[in-house]
């Protein structure tokens, strides 16, 4: 008997517009994006799945949907059994641990004013997922040779690295959570070779 696949993320008829305004003191509604329209799917636990469109047809808009980075406008997105469109505050933010993602632009996805280590340590110092101060140091000394990044860089800033380096930094901030759900928008867009 072949065993059962479990569902990760369930997204039942997503919607997502954006209004678009014109005016610069008494703003008006000109017309609406369409950004995002009844999106349907299933992800299951361990399986790769793959949102394929041209440029600019939303498939951005509904990861960061998905996240509750974007509020959707209806639709259900249930994660883990749990409906994310009903979340708020802590609840939210202690189930965003469980999804990370990697950006399409590593430029605009890393704090210029954090170092490196910061950047990777900081997801898990928020979200207390470590002992001591020595542990989390030792945590991003891994993530950085996992994504193959000298762990000595951990003191320096975001300009100091190639657009590849970039992007690598950003996925050692997904993975410093050890998330059930990664989701990559277009990450090795920016990668370099290594």
């Amino acid at each position: 008997m072949a065993e059962e696949k479990s569902v990760l993320l369930h997204v039942e008829n997503l919607v997502k517009h954006f209004p678009v305004t014109f005016g610069s003191r008494f703003k008006r509604q000109k017309g609406v994006v369409h950004a995002v329209d009844g999106v349907s799917f299933d992800l299951y636990r361990g399986e790769p799945f793959g949102l394929v469109g041209e440029s600019g047809c939303g498939e951005s808009t509904t990861w960061r949907t998905i996240l509750q980075l974007y509020r959707p406008d209806s639709g259900s997105i249930v994660f883990n059994g749990v409906d994310l469109v009903k979340l708020k505050g802590d609840d939210l933010r202690k189930m965003r641990a469980k999804m990370q993602m990697i950006f399409q632009d590593p430029y605009a996805c890393l704090n210029p004013r954090m170092t490196i280590g910061e950047i990777i340590r900081d997801p898990i110092l928020v979200h207390h997922n470590y002992r001591n101060r020595k542990e989390v140091d030792e945590q991003v000394r891994q993530l950085m040779e996992q994504v193959k990044l000298n762990p000595s860089f951990v003191t320096r800033y975001a300009h100091e690295f190639s657009g590849g380096q970039r992007q690598r930094i950003g996925i050692a901030r997904a993975l410093a959570l050890h998330p059930e759900l990664v989701i990559c928008d277009e990450p090795i867009s920016a990668l370099d070779v290594s």
